[in-house]
């Protein structure tokens, strides 16, 4: 590990971080190559329909809390560290 540290290979490369997406690209590939995709998006339909109501009201909550919801919102202090 701290090998990987002294070469700077576990450096923060900030947003759009090249290491991240590589990773990514590589994960989702390989995940298409051995897996029918088809028939896995077909499952995912079928279980969205199946439980519509449940997707609904999960969404329902999640867009329940928008932006000036929380006080911090407005006075765009969001310092969370201590």
């Amino acid at each position: 590990m701290d090998d990987k540290l002294n070469k700077g290979l576990l450096q923060n490369e900030g947003e759009g971080s090249k290491t991240a997406d590589k990773n990514y690209r590589e994960a989702a590939t390989g995940f298409a190559k051995k897996t029918d995709t088809l028939k896995k998006g077909l499952e995912a339909e079928r279980d969205v329909e199946m439980y519509k109501d449940d997707f609904d009201s999960a969404e329902k909550a999640g867009r329940s809390h928008s932006a000036g919801d929380l006080p911090n919102d407005l006075s765009g202090n969001f310092d969370d560290k201590k």
